[in-house]
């Protein structure tokens, strides 16, 4: 267990000059894989933010779900995600604008990096 922390703990550093949050709890347990520019959009799956770091967004669920690093980017888990998805795929340099969910205010634009795999 504590390896599998430790190897987590060093694939979700953030970037120089953005605060500590930790490793996303979603992927605590699981081996991360080789990186990929796109993903596939799935039926019922969408974005959304980790919920202990709002520089990570997480995309879909059991055996394998993906996460993309946004950087000094952050999004607030209560926002709203819009995205205009590459050809039927998140791909690395898609626009993810927030919204405010209850006034509708929009929040941060950020730019999806690649994804990483994270398996069980």
């Amino acid at each position: 267990m504590l390896l599998a922390t430790a190897l987590l703990a060093g694939c979700a550093a953030p970037p120089p000059g953005v605060e500590q949050q930790g490793p996303p709890t979603e992927l605590a347990g699981r081996t991360a894989g080789r990186t990929q520019e796109c993903v596939s959009l799935r039926q019922g799956e969408s974005l959304r933010v980790s919920e202990n770091n709002q520089h990570t967004l997480i995309y879909g669920s059991g055996r394998t779900i993906f996460a993309n690093y946004l950087g000094q980017c952050r999004i607030d888990p209560n926002d709203l995600l819009v995205t205009l998805p590459s050809a039927g795929s998140y791909c690395r340099g898609d626009i993810i604008k927030a919204v405010d969910r209850t006034s509708g205010i929009p929040g941060a634009a950020c730019v999806l990096g690649n994804f990483v795999p994270y398996s069980l």
